[in-house]
């Protein structure tokens, strides 16, 4: 904690008249005038004086509630004060400094009181930046009735809010045609032997119980489940073009768009049931694993702290993202489309059946690209400014989920 007590400018002006004032009279001689000048002398000192008990440690408590939000949404800071020693008067005041992403740090008024009981004190945020934000430290400005004196104490206490990006909302996923690992068909083809051997197999951790097979967990001894279910199992793998170059310097606002719609489709597609692998610049995959609560938590708190890479290719988290079954849906979130961007996506989307593109940044040469992917077999949607991801979805969709 750093504390400092001294005068204000009206303090040290009045101060500084009180000396001229004497030092006139002692000049011309009229002793009588020096009372005056004394008390504009000693009021700033008393004043400096009657601040210096209260500048003490002081005791902070923050709760901050929830600890986690969306973009745009409200959080509640209550703080309660407790000082180590006592005040004599003084107007006080204390403020939380804040990052530019929680908004602008304001003083607050903390109601006049003797003892040491705790003050409590609460305001309200709204984060306008995704991120994981640092409240703190807490600042006490304590003034004397007049303004000469001012006692500050910085408490170097701190909290953590993490804001995650916006999360907008999609009036019909139906658009959407990703299947699963192997298709009736698919199964179809293997067949041989009983319906049993075909469509049963072990029981993974995290299936749901629901699907075991008892029959056949009797006959084997040891716990199967039915595979036709799994086999259904809609996969989505989402690609998040979050390299610097793809948005240039003035390309936040159409980055942190991408953002927002990687977890807007990554938490609902996971609501409606599917399986949802999100890849990034670097070639890091995130992928929540099957049964596990919490999924949509997993995929909001990594994309609040994620960030654009500089000097990265496409290429790279094409690659990461696999191929897997030729019916799993790719979605590529792109910043902007080179020649080696076209090159690797189209070589990307041959081994899938269902590749959409949404592109977040409009140049011509971005959207000769997507013409160039759409007669390679993408689908392929431009968001302008001001587009909803949910328009965006229909564009890109223009079907049901099947």
């Amino acid at each position: 904690m750093r504390s400092g007590t001294g005068l204000t400018r009206r303090g040290w002006r009045m101060l500084a008249a009180g000396v001229v004032w004497c030092v006139v009279a002692w000049f011309i001689g009229q002793r009588d005038l020096w009372w005056p000048g004394m008390f504009l002398v000693g009021l700033p000192v008393v004043s400096w004086l009657l601040l210096l008990p209260g500048a003490a440690q002081l005791g902070v408590y923050r709760q901050v509630a929830p600890e986690q939000l969306s973009v745009d949404d409200q959080a509640e800071v209550q703080l309660a004060l407790t000082p180590r020693a006592p005040a004599l008067g003084g107007v006080t005041r204390v403020r939380d400094r804040l990052p530019p992403g929680l908004g602008t740090s304001t003083w607050q008024p903390v109601p006049a009181q003797s003892g040491r009981r705790p003050q409590r004190l609460r305001y309200r945020l709204q984060p306008q930046r995704r991120g994981r934000h640092r409240i703190g430290p807490l600042e006490q400005s304590r003034d004397d009735g007049l303004g000469l004196a001012r006692a500050v104490q910085v408490v170097e206490t701190y909290s953590e809010l993490l804001v995650t990006p916006r999360l907008m909302p999609l009036t019909n996923l139906r658009a959407a045609p990703g299947l699963g690992t192997a298709t009736d068909t698919a199964l179809r083809r293997t067949l041989h032997g009983s319906t049993d051997d075909v469509l049963i197999r072990e029981y993974h951790q995290g299936d749901d119980v629901r699907r075991i097979h008892w029959r056949s967990t009797a006959r084997t001894g040891a716990l199967m489940v039915r595979r036709e279910e799994r086999a259904r199992d809609p996969i989505v793998t989402i690609v998040l073009d979050n390299r610097a170059r793809a948005y240039g310097h003035d390309g936040d606002d159409r980055f942190e768009w991408a953002v927002s719609a990687v977890a807007s489709l990554g938490v609902q597609l996971l609501a409606a049931g599917f399986d949802v692998k999100l890849v990034f610049a670097d070639g890091s995959v995130l992928s929540p694993p099957r049964g596990s609560t919490g999924r949509d938590d997993v995929i909001l708190e990594h994309l609040a702290e994620v960030d654009t890479e500089p000097q990265r290719q496409l290429s790279d988290a094409l690659a990461a993202s696999g191929y897997g079954a030729d019916d799993h849906l790719l979605i590529v979130v792109l910043g902007q489309v080179g020649e080696d961007d076209v090159i690797a996506l189209t070589d990307a989307g041959r081994r899938r059946q269902a590749c959409w593109a949404l592109l977040v940044r409009s140049r011509p040469e971005d959207l000769e690209g997507l013409d160039a992917l759409a007669a390679a077999g993408w689908r392929c949607h431009h968001a302008a400014m001001g587009t909803t991801l949910d328009e965006a979805w229909r564009h890109l969709g223009g079907g049901g989920l099947r």
